[in-house]
């Protein structure tokens, strides 16, 4: 018997006027490359009562194990697992 697990690997963002294109960080460890200001595929929508954009992790790892995010003033840390998890972490 499988169980729905109610945890998702979507990164959901706000739609809307407010949201500003992702910044790549200055530093960037040797042999790897700056991330682009946006991403090359278009967020799709997902399928509820609410208007939502979903990013595929994919879109914003790029290859790489983990990503800086600005929020708010805030650095975070978004991290993928060996096992395929994500981890946000400031």
């Amino acid at each position: 018997m499988t169980t729905a697990n109610r945890f998702s690997s979507t990164l959901r963002l706000p739609s809307g006027p407010a949201t500003r294109p992702m910044r790549s960080s200055a530093a960037q460890p040797e042999g790897r490359r700056a991330a682009p200001a946006l991403a090359t595929s278009a967020p799709q929508p997902v399928g509820t009562a609410h208007a939502t954009h979903a990013l595929q992790s994919d879109d914003l790892l790029q290859g790489r194990t983990h990503v800086s995010i600005l929020h708010n003033g805030e650095t975070y840390q978004l991290r993928a697992t060996r096992l395929g998890k994500l981890i946000l972490t400031k």
